[in-house]
Parts: C-alpha cells; structure tokens; sequence
C-alpha cells in the first residue's frame, strides 16, 4: 500500500514538474525562454516575440515571423494616422515555415515594402521614390518649384521610400529652363516609348512650335522659361514610329524630323 501511495504521489507531482519545464511546449522548440513560474515560452524575435508583428504566433515558439513594413492599406487609428505596421506590409503572404515573404504582384523587399517599376523600365529609365523624385528638375511633371517629400513618415509622407516609379532617359535636357524641353527622350510609364526628331514645322512660317515661353507644362505645374523648347515630333508632318523612334514623312516633306519641304508638298 505504502509503495502504491508513493506511485500516485509521483505521478501527481511529474506532470507539474515537467510543466513547469514548458515540456508542454516542446521547451520552447529552442527558439524562447521557458518562464518557469507560468510553464510559458518567452519567444526570440523572428519567432514570435511579443515586438514581432505577426497575424499568427505560436505559443510554442515554432513558427516563424516574418519582416514588417508600413502597411500599404489599413484602418486608420486617427485623423493623420494610418499605415502602421504590418507583416509583409498587408501586401504578401508569410511563409511561417522560413519566415519569408511571398508579395503580391507589383510589390517587392524583404517585406513587400516597394512598389515595382514597370518593366523595369524598359532598360531606358531610373527607378526612384517619391522622396528622390522631388528632388530632381527633369522628372514629370515638371515645376518651377522645388520640392521636398520626405520627414513625416508616420503622417503625410508615410510612401516616400515605398512608391516607386520611372524617370526616363534623355538625350536631351529635360525641364523648363532656357535650351531645355519640356519632354524626355523616352517615355511612357514604363519608359519603352521613344519620341522622335523634333522640329518647327515648315508650313507655319509666323509660329515656331518648337518654342514653349510662357507654355504650361504637362500636368499644369510649371512654365517654361524664356528659351525653353516644346518637342515637336516630325514637326508635325510626319508619323512616328514611337517603338523605333523613326518618322515616316508625309509626301512632300523629308528629312529625319521631316522639317525640310520639297515641291511635292500639298
């Protein structure tokens, strides 16, 4: 009787020992702290620490967490608070198993945290932020205004290192000041348009469409300087081929930008 008395009072007593070792968690998968007075885990960062943001923990410390960025889309918390912290920013899917990100189309970064440029822009661009972009004179649309975007990204500038776009190239100096056009060489959201020469068009011998003083720039931001140029493709008499960047002439006029005129022309 003594012996089985010794075995029910072991077996009452292995259980809470073993407990309070987080044996119910596996000890934490080695990944936490077991805290013994409570037989619960402590989880390391990256593996569901109470400062990992995560949609799911586990309490055994056995699924990973993965990065956190502002999220894209969220319920605001206040009038100018919005975009808090989310796992893979609300625009991946968490791979609890490596504790990576897989993002949705568009989006990219340890954490999703950037929009993609299209195409890459074609080979023929700059993939900048907003932040970068303000900065500079030639990206669209153009300004007489220098700007700053950037200091509040908790506020009004939360995407200033997230969106992303293309600033093409140029062959040309692009902006509204003297000698300067007021578009790039390469165009188009993803930059795989090429504008074609430019040129005054010869049968408008009292206007210069090539000259834009005092002419607001696409978008409405801005207007060019004295000396500023408009680009006139084919001088107006010619189609161009945007994909090679070629003019095809309308009879009568030749030449690359199709700006010298012959007899033939009606």
């Amino acid at each position: 009787m003594r012996s089985l008395a010794a075995l029910v009072v072991l077996g009452s007593v292995l259980p809470d020992a073993f407990g309070a070792n987080c044996f119910e968690h596996n000890y934490c998968n080695g990944h936490g702290a077991c805290v013994v007075s409570t037989s619960t885990c402590n989880c390391y960062e990256g593996w569901g620490a109470d400062t990992d943001v995560a949609v799911v923990k586990a309490a055994d410390c056995s699924l990973r967490t993965c990065p956190s960025g502002r999220a894209w889309a969220d319920v605001p918390s206040g009038d100018t608070t919005a975009h808090a912290l989310a796992e893979c920013s609300n625009k991946g899917v968490c791979n609890s198993g490596t504790g990576t990100c897989a993002c949705f189309p568009g989006f990219e970064g340890d954490a999703c945290q950037r929009m993609v440029c299209p195409n890459d822009c074609s080979g023929h661009g700059r993939c900048m932020n907003l932040r970068e972009m303000a900065t500079l004179g030639e990206a669209l649309p153009l300004s007489n205004t220098t700007w700053t975007y950037e200091g509040d990204e908790t506020s009004t500038t939360w995407d200033e290192d997230m969106l992303y776009g293309c600033v093409c190239d140029s062959s040309w100096k692009v902006g509204l000041g003297n000698g300067e056009r007021q578009e790039p060489e390469w165009f188009g959201h993803d930059c795989s348009r090429r504008h074609c020469p430019s040129g005054d068009d010869p049968r408008t011998l009292s206007k210069d469409e090539t000259n834009c003083f005092n002419v607001t720039a696409e978008g409405g931001f801005g207007v060019g300087a004295n000396g500023n140029l408009c680009h006139v493709d084919c001088s107006n008499r010619g189609q161009c081929n945007y994909y090679t960047g070629e003019c095809k002439c309308f009879t009568g006029y030749y030449g690359d930008n199709c700006g010298s005129m012959s007899a033939l022309a009606k």
